[in-house]
């Protein structure tokens, strides 16, 4: 079954650690945010996403070849650009990337990851090969080579006394509503979720006539736990009871949920991810909140470093006046991955029937096993690529923003192409909402054409 639908106003934003501005949704599980996993996230294991401990070989009392690049005129700009939006102190990555000292010893390390393209992550390409996107953290060629060629050199400190500044975190300003999410201590859901804890809270955010959100900032109460948040609207009094009904029945604050919020006619309506405290929804646009209902908050603690109770607040900023976008989704639903299979393919063509829209942002989001994604349009004049993910990964999902929107016209053929790795499992894998299950789903965030 193949399924093309426009979801009223809906739209979710998320972003993962780096720098810029990006506003936009996401989970490593089930959304724009979106975000689980069977394993530990690898934010916080110290496996080869570069988020852990690094292991270093470096010499930080080297001072380095005589012109060569240096640590702070040539490293530490692009360290600052893509970097430290998390590896700062205090952030949310476990260890600085600021301070020479810190850095020169990992010199090999940094190269190591950031060549792989496991950091930062960014797991959609980012050549220009498929289309280009706002606020990448996206290394270049020159970038890479750089880092190399100062680690090869003996990293060199350069003048110290030059170095920039970290980037002082945005503000949102104008509060609008808050969402205060009750003290709730995580705990870990093993065996398949051995360091991760999903958690949805009913929360109310005191917005009578409801209203569009163009903006929110979140605080969470615990930074080195907090590994993503989705926001769902409840869009039905059926919706909203069926939430609060949940809640009543788990023990503790809020319910377990994986993937969505556990509710029929939902909407996923903003994500967050580390390094980008202030989500932005593009200028002059937002989503649609309902009047006088609650929100649902979903949020992935991630506990490889232990538990510890969390008070989470989210502040939210409203403007009448925004446009409303829309989301525009396409999946291949007939999934059937056969067990023990490294490179399993799955594709789908779906022809668009709705109205002319301009695509602004695109979220692909697969599972556990889920490997890369491939997008096209075909329309009647030509083929465009709209998102290639050749190093999907379940934990680094987010929206990404074109830096120019792609038209979608009634007609045009949307392909999804889906891989995936089943290594290791005994029966076959099918669509669902299951941590055991798997997707192949593009979601679009769009105006319509004006």
């Amino acid at each position: 079954m193949l399924r093309a639908a426009i979801l009223g106003s809906g739209v979710g934003f998320v972003v993962a650690c780096g720098g810029g501005t990006a506003a936009d949704p996401g989970e490593s599980s089930g959304g724009p945010a979106m975000t689980g996993g069977t394993e530990a996230s690898p934010a916080t294991t110290g496996e080869s996403t570069g988020t852990g401990e690094l292991p270093g070989t470096g010499d930080p009392d080297d001072t380095g070849t005589p012109g060569g690049p240096t640590y702070a005129e040539d490293v530490a700009p692009i360290l600052a650009t893509h970097c430290w939006g998390c590896h700062v102190e205090g952030g949310f990555a476990p260890f600085s990337l600021v301070d020479y000292d810190d850095v020169a010893p990992i010199g090999n390390a940094i190269v190591a990851e950031t060549a792989g393209r496991r950091m930062p992550p960014w797991p959609i390409d980012s050549t220009g090969a498929c289309q280009n996107f706002a606020d990448a953290r996206w290394l270049t060629d020159d970038e890479l080579a750089t880092i190399a060629a100062w680690v090869d050199a003996g990293s060199a400190p350069g003048d110290l006394a030059a170095l920039p500044e970290p980037p002082a975190p945005p503000t949102l300003g104008e509060i609008d509503g808050t969402l205060v999410l009750p003290t709730y201590t995580p705990s870990a859901e093993p065996p398949e979720h051995p360091f991760d804890d999903y958690r949805c809270f009913v929360v109310d955010p005191g917005l009578a006539e409801g209203g569009t959100l163009v903006a929110f900032e979140v605080r969470p109460g615990v930074v080195e736990q907090a590994h993503h948040i989705v926001l769902f609207s409840l869009d039905s009094d059926a919706a909203v009871q069926q939430a609060l009904a949940n809640d009543a029945q788990s023990d503790g604050p809020g319910y377990r949920c994986f993937g969505d919020a556990g509710v029929s006619d939902t909407r996923i309506v903003g994500a967050w991810t580390p390094g980008v405290p202030v989500v932005r929804f593009p200028t002059g646009t937002g989503v649609a909140l309902p009047p006088a209902a609650p929100l649902v908050v979903q949020m992935h603690y991630n506990l490889a470093g232990g538990a510890q109770a969390d008070d989470t607040a989210i502040d939210l900023q409203i403007d009448p006046t925004a446009a409303h976008l829309e989301s525009v989704i396409f999946v291949d639903a007939d999934l059937a991955i056969p067990p023990g299979v490294a490179g399993h393919g799955e594709q789908s063509v779906t022809t668009y029937d709705g109205a002319p829209v301009d695509l602004l942002a695109v979220f692909p989001h697969m599972h556990q096993i889920g490997r890369t994604m491939h997008v096209e349009i075909a329309s009647a004049a030509n083929t465009t690529c709209a998102a290639d993910v050749p190093r999907y990964e379940f934990h680094w999902q987010e929206l990404y923003s074109y830096t120019e929107g792609v038209r979608l016209l009634p007609g045009d053929e949307v392909t999804l192409r889906c891989g995936y790795d089943s290594t290791g499992r005994e029966v076959p894998t099918t669509w669902g909402e299951g941590s055991g299950d798997e997707m192949c789903a593009v979601v679009f965030f769009a105006r319509p054409v004006q």
